[in-house]
């Protein structure tokens, strides 16, 4: 990177935190660096501070306790796919966790890093030069949203693939910040903005992550996109269903600004199910494959979950 940049390794929460602060909103926490160092590289960051977390301690951590499986924010894609204690009792979370970039990637990527990636868009995943050449987009210092042409929103695209998992299983994220510890409901997390599209408090850091054990869950699992490895997803839906109570609830990135989240208990008429989800899929020009043919796609894929996990007829 061009820019000049403090490097700090706290060995401590609270003393990440402290950095932080003194830095302002000129910072960035680093755990595995796959997603920031290549924004930083293509100058849509430029925070003067890099925080790096790999020194906290239990930050790597998986266990089990009171019921709930615990994962370390700093817990890598490889650590969590590889995790024998995943495997076994969350397959559809070592599936997602599988599925992202390459094995060389997931030996670095955390999984803090793919609850906080940021939002994707040919429009602005790409060099200064290019974003320069063709005019700057909202996410970038312009005025316009160039997928869209409009000016009030920017969507650019929620992209992780651990997230429609772990919403799917339930899972709660825990965080610190300047006034305390906290936690929400995973799907809380996030805001649907494409600009700012996490509710976390200035200088919040996520911790770990909470999904209760249940032995009765069906899930299933599918993603779209160009190669099977390295690129980003544009499409990925999670699904889990609980035949006890026939709860069924879905999850899906790649299609939003956010995530789009599907909870029902009427699955009575399988094409109005299928159209209301649709809906909420706000799908426009700014990924690989085009739009009609993504949302296409959520339809092929929600169908095929529905009838793997609930068994409907055809």
């Amino acid at each position: 990177c061009r820019m000049k940049t403090t490097y700090l390794v706290p060995a401590s929460v609270p003393a990440a935190l402290s950095a932080a602060q003194t830095n302002g909103d000129s910072f960035a926490y680093l755990a595995g660096g796959t997603d920031l160092m290549v924004h930083r590289q293509q100058e849509n960051n430029s925070t003067a501070c890099l925080i790096d977390l790999s020194a906290l301690p239990g930050f790597g951590e998986i266990e089990i306790k009171d019921g709930s499986l615990f994962i370390g924010a700093g817990v890598t894609l490889h650590g969590l796919a590889s995790s024998e204690l995943v495997r076994q009792k969350f397959p559809l979370l070592a599936e997602a966790a599988l599925s992202i970039a390459s094995t060389v990637i997931r030996k670095s990527a955390t999984v803090g890093g793919n609850l906080m990636v940021e939002n994707r868009c040919s429009f602005f995943n790409q060099s200064e030069f290019w974003r320069e050449a063709i005019g700057l987009c909202l996410k970038c210092g312009g005025d316009v949203c160039i997928a869209t042409g409009g000016k009030k929103a920017c969507y650019s695209v929620f992209v992780s693939d651990l997230v429609p998992a772990l919403i799917c299983l339930n899972a709660t994220v825990h965080f610190e910040a300047a006034d305390g510890v906290h936690s929400m409901p995973l799907e809380a997390l996030y805001s649907s903005n494409g600009l700012n599209p996490h509710h976390l408090p200035k200088g919040g850091l996520i911790t770990q992550v909470e999904v209760p054990v249940r032995n009765d869950l069906r899930t299933w699992f599918r993603k779209l996109r160009p190669r099977k490895s390295v690129d980003f997803t544009n499409l990925t839906l999670a699904l889990s269903f609980e035949p006890e109570s026939g709860r069924l609830k879905i999850a899906l990135s790649g299609v939003d600004m956010g995530p789009v989240v599907f909870e029902t208990h009427d699955l009575s008429d399988e094409d109005a199910f299928v159209k209301s989800v649709s809906k909420k899929c706000r799908m426009v020009e700014n990924l690989f494959y085009p739009r009609v043919y993504r949302k296409k796609m959520a339809e092929v894929y929600l169908r095929q979950g529905l009838r793997a996990v609930v068994n409907f007829s055809i």
